[in-house]
């Protein structure tokens, strides 16, 4: 079994924020930075023959700035699990993903239209899936596309990512930008729509997946909540009801995550 963790660069800037242990993937010609780390990825999927039993992942220059772990970490997790795990997640954000019912509707938040836009290429993908109604919980979603995988895991995300390429490449209609952090700056909606296929796929698949829990050491986003523990503590439980939900399918954990996030004193970021 080998870990082949990927880390790309672009340049000498972000060379320089590579982490040991980790595999240097070089786009210093970067012919499609439209599509930041995306278009990478499957490019090297459609390249290379991957192993059934080995890991891959395809981290981008920014994973310890916005995650806080270190690459001896991400490999020591993989190590002790690699014999019963197909996925592991090391998302930063784990608040939003606790409070908001999946990425999708937290993503359409923060870039209105990207639900919509989602739902399409779903349908035309011919996946039957409803967005709107679609929970996940923080084992079963990620953001950044911060994964270490299985060969398993990325033939479905390389199935679905092609598709959506070339779906964009004709379509002007998913060229559109969208706000990055501020309205100041833009950058394709796609890429933020791409982020959140992993969170389908592991819905829509069997895969055991492993996630970091950090849900107890790092600061809550207080751009949307305030941080103080009784907020802490009702992010946990609408986590929690959403994973007792996806394992049980009974609808009173769902409504128990309706009401525990109801009392949630959250600040949309869109005024």
């Amino acid at each position: 079994m080998d870990i082949n963790i990927y880390q790309i660069f672009y340049n000498a800037e972000t060379k320089n924020k590579l982490l040991p242990g980790f595999i240097p993937l070089d786009n210093t010609n970067n012919l499609r930075p439209d599509w930041y780390e995306f278009s990478v990825i499957l490019d090297f999927l459609n390249a290379n023959k991957l192993n059934n039993d080995d890991w891959y992942g395809f981290l981008s220059p920014k994973f310890i700035e916005k995650t806080g772990i270190n690459s001896d970490i991400v490999i020591k997790i993989i190590q002790k699990n690699s014999m019963y795990a197909d996925v592991a997640l090391f998302s930063p954000g784990w608040d939003q993903l606790s409070y908001f019912l999946n990425p999708f509707e937290q993503g359409d938040v923060w870039h209105p239209g990207l639900l919509d836009a989602s739902q399409k290429i779903f349908d035309e993908y011919g996946l039957d899936i409803s967005l709107s109604k679609l929970v996940c919980d923080t084992t079963s979603s990620v953001f950044s596309n911060f994964i270490i995988a299985k060969k398993k895991f990325w033939e479905e995300w390389k199935k679905l990512s092609q598709f959506f390429y070339d779906y964009c490449e004709n379509h002007p209609d998913y060229q559109v930008t969208t706000s990055y952090g501020s309205s100041e700056y833009q950058a394709p909606l796609k890429t933020f729509i791409q982020e959140r296929f992993a969170s389908v796929i592991l819905s829509t698949n069997n895969f055991n997946v492993i996630s970091i829990d950090q849900s107890y050491t790092t600061p809550l986003f207080n751009r949307l909540y305030p941080e103080n523990l009784e907020t802490r503590k009702f992010l946990h439980t609408c986590d929690l009801m959403k994973k007792l939900y996806r394992e049980t399918k009974d609808a009173n954990y769902l409504k128990m995550y309706w009401e525990i996030r109801s009392r949630i004193k959250y600040t949309s970021p869109i005024n």
